[in-house]
């Protein structure tokens, strides 16, 4: 526990030393933290949390395809 100790006095000595790399460096982990929070943010609220649906799982998508006419090659809707 000491050695870490004098780690961390040895880092704030250097950091007070270079303050421009000091603030370069604070503003890239804001930066980084900040991204990482609002995209994390925005995965959670599409995709990990249920949908506001009473009983979501029986929710179905219904779509509609046009097949392609061997002969004409012309598109066929099925209805």
């Amino acid at each position: 526990m000491h050695s870490v100790w004098q780690d961390l006095k040895f880092a704030v000595r250097m950091l007070r030393k270079n303050p421009a790399f000091t603030v370069v460096a604070v503003l890239t982990l804001g930066l980084g933290i900040g991204a990482n929070t609002a995209i994390f943010s925005v995965i959670d609220a599409v995709l990990l949390q249920p949908l506001p649906y009473q009983d979501p799982g029986r929710l179905v998508q219904i779509s509609q395809t046009a097949l392609q006419n061997q002969t004409t090659g012309a598109a066929v809707s099925l209805t």
